[in-house]
């Protein structure tokens, strides 16, 4: 089974540039377009993959120093739903 991306309602908080866009791209089709684990679709798209604390299921990966992408990751069903893009968590 091929893992799946939700994205639905998701839009970037603030404006990213070229290079965060293109690691969120790389991110988003690596798991969409090749089915791929989310952590391996993060090592790909070159960004640091981090479950955040205090939570069972969130995790996000780093687009730059200043944004964050924030999903959640269903193991069972194999689905990651974006929470947030843009700015901290």
């Amino acid at each position: 089974m091929s893992w799946k991306l939700n994205k639905n309602g998701v839009t970037p908080q603030r404006q990213l540039m070229d290079a965060e866009q293109q690691r969120l791209n790389d991110f988003m089709n690596a798991i969409r377009g090749e089915g791929l684990h989310p952590a391996e679709s993060a090592r790909n798209a070159r960004c640091e993959y981090k479950k955040l604390k205090g939570t069972d299921n969130q995790y996000e990966i780093y687009l730059s120093e200043k944004n964050r992408a924030t999903f959640t990751v269903d193991e069972e069903s194999q689905t990651v739903t974006m929470l947030q893009v843009g700015g901290h968590t």
